[in-house]
């Protein structure tokens, strides 16, 4: 019953009552008579009733609001304040920044018990572990309070995931509250989800050479923690330089680049008489040595274009009139060795905030350091797979490289 309602309902019974009074007692309009008595003590116990049904009422509306309270607390310890900024970017990301994970248990949040201690790697510029407690100082005077609502109930707290049924989103986690009725599942039960979306980031990215190329087949991995050990993801860049990284949650990380083979800035060159003949030189980006023993050409010419020898690194690996290798055919031979360099890959910390990070060209791979480079010579572009045929031009023909380690080059040889 609403509080208009109750007002009305003790209006409209008193007034009852002082009719009553009158039409028993109609000579006596003034003093006191045992019938008045009775009939003001009669007001007085419905007016008590009254006053006993406004104060249960007002306790629960207090104790919803202070549910609320905690909720909204217990949600911010867990995964950060979004509206707290420092230079332009989120500078809070509660427990599941530094853990990686949302908390097993509401206790995860004041007692570090088991979870392993927060520690920093200088190496991947970033930090994995408990670093709490992560509720305010002034509601974990009484711990045990914090896992029961303002009912006296204990929270409903769960991380197996689910489907939302309102919006379709994927919910994390939740946190409920049972409400007055201390049941759950019923219309005064009080909850916060942790979305998907509020705790992971899909990241996307690109890595370029030193004049804006997308460079293929690097390594790219992304530094974070999960339930508080730091740990690693690893994918490739695709042939344009593309990468994505799914489900790396909200906070600090880092991404370490490591490109392979790169071709070098302005080497390609089409040479010979009629231009068909195709020169250019790869780099090694990568710290460790490169066994080259695979190399696939895809092109497309007009007429179709196929070449007698291939050259690398001053070497022969393929050289046959009669078996030209075209477009999308591999050559294999003996392991070719490309030296790597020392301090090539670097390290580059990363803030992780929203649902899609666009990482954007992290590095320019050109300020790394390098290894050694190689040579590689395409000869002889014929229009006939086998025997000779006319020569073909290949001066605008653009050209992408996969080598036997991944990488992939790509270039327009003019």
């Amino acid at each position: 019953m609403s509080k208009d309602s109750l007002k009305k309902w003790f209006y409209q019974v008193t007034n009852h009552l002082y009719q009553v009074r009158l039409r028993l007692c109609p000579q006596s309009r003034s003093g006191f008579t045992f019938l008045t008595v009775i009939i003001v003590l009669a007001m007085l116990g419905i007016a008590s009733g009254v006053a006993a049904i406004f104060g249960i009422q007002l306790l629960d509306v207090r104790r919803e609001r202070q549910t609320h309270d905690a909720l909204d607390d217990i949600k911010q310890a867990i995964i950060g304040n979004s509206r707290l900024i420092v230079n332009d970017s989120r500078a809070d990301f509660g427990y599941v920044g530094n853990m990686g994970s949302l908390p097993t248990t509401i206790e995860n949040l004041y007692k570090k018990g088991s979870q392993p201690a927060f520690t920093f790697s200088s190496a991947k510029k970033v930090g994995a572990g408990w670093k709490g407690p992560y509720i305010a100082p002034l509601i974990i005077e009484n711990f045990d309070s914090l896992k029961k609502d303002a009912f006296g109930n204990d929270y409903d707290y769960t991380t197996t995931p689910f489907t939302d049924s309102t919006t379709g989103a994927t919910v994390a986690g939740r946190i409920r509250s049972k409400g007055r009725d201390g049941t759950s599942d019923t219309s005064d039960d009080l909850s916060l989800s942790f979305f998907d979306s509020q705790i992971k980031s899909r990241i996307v990215g690109q890595i370029k050479d030193e004049v804006g190329e997308g460079v293929g087949g690097a390594v790219v991995t992304i530094n974070y923690p999960s339930n508080g050990v730091l740990t690693s993801t690893t994918t490739t860049s695709d042939r344009f330089g593309f990468y994505t990284l799914d489900d790396i949650t909200y906070g600090n990380r880092s991404i370490t680049i490591e490109p392979k083979l790169v071709v070098v800035a302005g080497s390609a060159d089409v040479t010979g008489a009629n231009n068909n003949e195709i020169v250019f030189s790869v780099v090694n980006f990568s710290n460790t040595n490169i066994g080259i023993t695979s190399y696939k050409a895809v092109y497309f010419s007009a007429p179709a274009a196929y070449y007698k020898t291939l050259i690398i690194g001053g070497v022969t690996v393929h050289d046959s009139d009669s078996n030209k290798l075209g477009s999308g055919e591999t050559a294999t031979f003996s392991a070719i060795t490309i030296a790597g360099g020392t301090g090539v890959s670097d390290t580059l910390p990363t803030l992780i905030q929203s649902p899609v990070t666009t990482a954007g060209d992290i590095i320019p791979i050109g300020q790394l350091g390098r290894g050694q480079t190689k040579q590689i010579k395409m000869l002889n572009f014929r229009d006939s797979p086998t025997g000779g045929g006319q020569a073909v031009s290949m001066s605008g023909v653009p050209m992408e490289i996969t080598f036997s380690d991944g990488s992939i080059v790509r270039f327009i040889p003019f």
